[in-house]
């Protein structure tokens, strides 16, 4: 939003707003009942991260008398837009057998909002204890295999309802396959 102290006669906002400074583009602006307040959109560039950006209104316009304008510049702000990625989502064994366990560990380029394993995670034959992290972007929780279950194809997979602390969405991702062999030999005769 600008606001002007009387009418302008020659303002436009594509060629007297200057974007040089600014991650994103900004919509022509269009001015209320009196001309003195005009309001257009700016839009952030996405994925992008960029903590140093302004906006500047030129001296390029002019009253309505033709007096010439003076240049103002917008206080510093952010552009935020980058999302988060996975860097890794492993287990530490994926031949599970009877008895065994599996660390599960889930990297992020950056620290994660509103992640729970319980929401975010669905689990192919086993169950995933809560994963816990330290500082938001590396994550850890055990998995369990399903007893008496024999089944080559499984995998983890990571929903997209998570965002960084910009509130950006992250991508979902998957592991690779693990194979579950926890069902025990029986006897089925004795002669």
């Amino acid at each position: 939003t600008l606001v002007f102290s009387e009418v302008v006669a020659s303002f436009s906002s594509a060629d007297d707003i200057n974007l040089d400074n600014a991650t994103g583009s900004l919509s022509t602006m269009s001015p209320n009942d009196n001309k003195t307040t005009w309001t257009g959109t700016f839009t952030p560039t996405t994925d992008m991260e960029v903590d140093n950006n302004t906006i500047t209104l030129d001296a390029s316009w002019t009253d309505q008398v033709g007096n010439p304008g003076t240049s103002v510049t917008t206080s510093n702000f952010e552009v935020e837009t980058l999302r988060p990625t996975v860097s890794s989502f492993t287990l530490s064994d994926t031949a599970l057998k009877a008895g065994d366990n599996a660390t599960v560990t889930l990297d992020f380029s950056e620290a994660v909002a509103s992640f729970s394993s319980a929401d975010d995670i669905t689990v192919d034959n086993g169950t995933l204890a809560t994963m816990t992290s330290s500082d938001n972007k590396t994550w850890e929780g055990t998995f369990t295999p399903l007893a008496n279950t024999e089944e080559d194809n499984n995998t983890l997979s990571l929903g997209t309802s998570y965002t960084d602390l910009a509130g950006n969405a992250g991508p979902a991702a998957t592991t690779a396959n693990y194979a579950i062999d926890t069902l025990l030999p029986t006897i089925s005769s004795v002669t």
